[in-house]
């Protein structure tokens, strides 16, 4: 009963349970450490996450992180953040490949590749808003300019499916 998943199921389930909890983390080489209790609440929500990746519970791991580091952070994100951000769309990329069907289906190589791609394609735009609010760290800066990150990273997820459609994207 324990081999319900073909490895390539085990090895996504093991990146959206540790995803959320490794971005969570991801800020304790600043000293930015979360308390306990918070790290076993989002490892309870990322499991879940792992066993029902279909399910809306995956989202409430994920909110949980960013609402941590939104409200931590107030003075300004650390160099992890970047990591943070790998992590969590690590996390939403591989439960989005592993509700494609059911458990026992062992994930299609071309579907992994197509969503890895996409993915580090959007991922681009954290280092990216990164280097622009660190360089104006210090001086009084908009609230635009996460607001233009926004704006990049959409504009970046529609480029990623148009470099990389599915074969459903695709026109015949």
């Amino acid at each position: 009963m324990i081999r319900r998943f073909p490895g390539g199921g085990w090895a996504l389930r093991l990146v959206i349970f540790l995803g959320p909890i490794v971005a969570l983390l991801a800020a304790s080489p600043q000293g930015r450490t979360p308390p306990t209790w918070l790290v076993v609440v989002v490892g309870i929500f990322s499991f879940a996450f792992a066993v029902m990746p279909e399910h809306y519970v995956g989202n409430g791991a994920l909110a949980i992180v960013v609402a941590w580091w939104t409200v931590e952070m107030e003075d300004g994100l650390p160099l992890s953040s970047i990591a943070a951000a790998a992590a969590l769309l690590a996390a939403h990329l591989a439960g989005t490949l592993a509700s494609y069907g059911p458990a026992r289906l062992a994930p299609d190589a071309g579907a992994v590749l197509l969503w890895a791609r996409r993915g580090v394609l959007v991922w681009t735009i954290a280092p990216l808003t990164w280097l622009v609010v660190d360089a104006e760290a210090g001086r009084a800066t908009s609230a635009s300019y996460w607001v233009i990150g926004l704006a990049a990273g959409l504009a970046m997820a529609v480029l990623a499916t148009a470099l990389y459609p599915s074969s459903g994207d695709r026109r015949m």
